[in-house]
Formats: structure tokens, sequence, C-alpha cells
């Protein structure tokens, strides 16, 4: 995406404010559309994962490269629902078109906030909040890694505190789930994932009608 089009993505963006019950309230309807199929992704995401972490050597290198694609094929399959479009298995797997992209964000987002949290921690937490919709922008707007990086962190910039409190509701919820055994986490984390596709919707719009 050219510099002109980022530039008047930035001047689309509403002086919003954090709607927490809204997003929580459809983010449960949401999750409900299709409530097996995230139930059942976050399963096969979830044994790959500790499967690959559990390979010598190379078993954390892949999974930083397979997590993200992962991940983003819950925000694919959400994303097209709030489109009402028809979803398929296949869907979830689509993340991995944007593996590169993906792969980038998750590398230079991780060092810069590593460093942040070694500057006196508040650094870090700015950039994990910052960051949160980059992935989003990635898949919907189809940015590289770093115009969509900034373009989130420049949007949360405007209303920090309000997302910071919504994220930590989300976390708290993650939290519950990670107590019942860990099973929970399987409904907490793509419901979040739902969750945080609305508070995209409501704050950038859906701009793109392809995934």
């Amino acid at each position: 995406m050219s510099a002109d089009t980022l530039i008047r993505l930035e001047d689309a963006i509403p002086d919003y404010h954090i709607r927490t019950g809204y997003y929580l309230k459809a983010g449960w309807e949401l999750f409900k559309q299709n409530a097996v199929g995230f139930v059942g992704f976050s399963v096969l995401a979830f044994i790959v994962v500790l499967a690959l972490n559990k390979l010598p050597g190379l078993g954390q290198v892949l999974t930083y490269v397979v997590g993200p694609p992962l991940w983003a094929g819950f925000l694919i399959v959400a994303l097209k629902l709030r489109l009402n479009q028809p979803t398929e298995v296949n869907d979830f797997a689509a993340g991995f078109a944007y593996i590169l992209p993906l792969l980038l964000y998750s590398v230079v987002s991780s060092i810069f906030i590593s460093v942040g949290l070694l500057l006196l921690i508040l650094p870090g937490i700015y950039l994990m909040v910052g960051y949160v919709f980059t992935t989003w922008l990635i898949i919907d707007c189809k940015l590289d890694f770093w115009p969509a990086m900034e373009l989130s962190r420049k949007t949360v910039h405007r209303r920090f505190f309000e997302v910071f409190g919504f994220l930590l509701i989300l976390c708290l919820i993650n939290l519950g789930g990670l107590l019942l055994f860990g099973l929970g986490l399987l409904v907490s984390f793509p419901y979040s994932l739902c969750v945080l596709t609305i508070a995209y919707q409501d704050i950038f719009g859906i701009r793109s009608t392809s995934f």
C-alpha cells in the first residue's frame, strides 16, 4: 500500500471512544455464529503449538513462524462473519497467505516490546497496547507490517487508557479461562479475538471484501 493511501487511512480514523460493553456483547454474538469452528480450531492450533515447542532445536523457531498465521485464521473467519460472508474450514488456514508480514511484525514488535520492557517497563506496555490492531490492518487493509504497526499505534495513542482498560478486561477473561484447567482458553481465546474484531470494525471499519 502506498504512502498516500496510508495517509488517507490515518485521516479517516474518527475521534473514537472504546465501547467495552458493546464489544463484549457483540463479540459473544459473533463467537456463537461459528462456536464449533472457533473452539475446534483452538484445539488444533494449541496442539500444533505445543507439539512444535517440544521439538528440540528448531521447535521454538517454528512456533514463531507458524503461530501468527494460525491466530490470523481466527480473525479472517471473524471478519467474514461480520460481512455476512459464508465461511468454511479452510478459512482458518487462510492466515498463511500473510505469513511474511505477520512474521516480520511478530519479530520486530517482540524486539521493540522487549527493549521497552527493559526501559522502565512502561514503554513496553505502551507498545504492547499500541500494536493491538496490527494483524487486522495487515489482513484487512493489506498493509505491510511497519505501516500497520504505526497506524495501529497512532490510532491507539488517541485513546490509550481507554484501550488499555479494555484489553485489561480481556486479559482477566482469559485468566479465568486459564484457571479452569486451561480448558476455558478454548472458548475465552477465540471469544477475545471476536471481541477485538468488533472493536477493530468500530474504529477502522472493515475495508476489504476478500481475505
